[in-house]
């Protein structure tokens, strides 16, 4: 909470700093009245700031939000909780950002009326004078909620999204962020049309408040004070082209930012699933777009991978050929005529060799006899249909038809009987009795 914590006073006090720079160095304070003691602004400032800070703080130290950073920072483990309390997490988690701006952005529309209308009103009150004209409040009230709020919220949003961006996977350990419903979800489309909006309607707006109110300053001015008027204008659109410009760039790069770092977690995914890596992931930062598509991604990898355990374990037990044809659907389940080879082999004497061994020593027989039968067939396109006692059968030419499939199954025979002698070899170094086709 540290890190978050830090960067939300931070951006709120930059865009404070920027307000002030602009009230009292930027913008003509001639119409601000000079017989207001020195006291006030600041005894004002510090109970204004005061009544709108306690509950906002208030809301954001509550509970669950203590338990929403602990997950984030790994301190508390989302599936150790339970069910409605995660479901609850993984929504203020989706919504953390823009719960946070429009906080916010209510604080700062709340300054602005509290220092652009209440202000000079209860000032006029207090120490009887002029109430300032109606163009001059609301161009406090602009300046304030607008070019400070409006700037610091949109500001604020894109960084803390970047930043929380980080801890969305400890609250979604599998991923799937669409599963959460009932959740605002701010798609690609409508974060480039509310910056686009914003960087365009607020200086204008702010740009014709300010011109208004100098030509109506204009109008009322001798020669004198016209020059003036003009040098303060000029001064004032100088200041807010600039800090315009500043915010386009931020915007900008941090809007960017937002879309281009899934872009790069799907493309190095898709580039190690190229590589036959069907353990890689993308990560599933939002529920926008970019979202959905990592998120299609990982079910589609998932899918892969299914698809290759169940090839590797079928192709444990039947030939390649035979496996891949299955599995793409070529053979009838009711059955069909074709031609093919069958082979029978058992082993001579086999009851005799169940007699003098121990149990143990004819598994131990049997199960190195029926693995170099198994490679023999297999080597050869063969399918084994079953194993009765020592006895083996197999196919050749089905399910996947060969024209060779006679010859296919004499290999195979021929094989297995070189195999065998081989394996007797083995037998003898092991102290058992050599083997026999029978």
């Amino acid at each position: 909470m540290k890190k978050i914590g830090l960067l939300l006073p931070l951006i709120n006090i930059i865009g404070a700093v920027t307000t002030f720079i602009y009230f009292h160095f930027i913008m003509d304070s001639s119409v601000i009245a000079q017989n207001i003691p020195k006291f006030y602004s600041p005894l004002f400032f510090l109970i204004a700031t005061t009544v709108i800070m306690i509950p906002t703080f208030t809301l954001i130290r509550r509970k669950s939000m203590k338990t929403l950073f602990d997950v984030a920072y790994g301190k508390i483990k989302i599936n150790s909780l339970e069910k409605p309390e995660i479901h609850h997490l993984q929504r203020e988690a989706l919504q953390f950002p823009m719960i946070i701006a429009a906080i916010t952005a209510v604080i700062w529309v709340m300054a602005g009326f509290i220092f652009g209308f209440l202000d000079p009103l209860i000032a006029s009150n207090i120490f009887n004078i002029e109430t300032p004209n109606l163009i001059y409040c609301l161009r406090q009230f602009l300046g304030i909620s607008l070019l400070g709020g409006g700037v610091t919220t949109l500001a604020l949003y894109f960084i803390l999204d970047n930043v929380w961006q980080q801890y969305i996977p400890n609250f979604f350990p599998e991923g799937y962020l669409s599963h959460i419903k009932h959740v605002f979800k701010l798609t690609v489309r409508k974060r480039l049309l509310i910056v686009f909006l914003c960087i365009t309607l607020i200086p204008l707006l702010i740009f014709g408040v300010t011109i208004y109110s100098k030509i109506n300053a204009l109008n009322m001015s001798d020669a004198i004070t016209r020059t003036h008027i003009i040098s303060s204008l000029i001064n004032e659109l100088l200041f807010l082209t600039a800090d315009s410009l500043a915010i386009c760039f931020i915007l900008a790069y941090f809007l960017s930012k937002s879309i281009i770092r899934p872009l790069h977690s799907i493309k190095k995914t898709i580039k190690e699933v190229g590589n036959s890596n069907l353990d890689a992931r993308a990560k599933v930062l939002s529920n926008d777009e970019l979202g959905d598509v990592a998120e299609g991604l990982n079910l589609m990898i998932n899918s892969m991978h299914e698809n290759q355990s169940i090839k590797e374990s079928f192709g444990k037990y039947v030939s390649t050929e035979i496996r891949d044809e299955i599995i793409a659907g070529n053979t009838f389940l009711e059955g069909e005529m074709k031609r093919a080879t069958l082979l029978f082999s058992d082993l001579r004497n086999f009851t005799n060799l169940v007699e003098k061994n121990h149990p143990r020593h004819v598994v131990t027989i049997m199960n190195q006899y029926f693995n170099e039968m198994d490679i023999a067939i297999k080597a050869n396109r063969g399918l084994i249909l079953q194993y009765v006692g020592d006895e083996i059968e197999a196919v050749f030419g089905a399910p996947v038809g060969f024209e060779d499939h006679p010859d296919m199954a004499v290999k195979a025979a021929l094989e297995m009987r070189q195999r065998l002698e081989e394996l007797n070899v083995k037998f003898e170094k092991q102290g058992f009795q050599p083997l026999a086709h029978g």
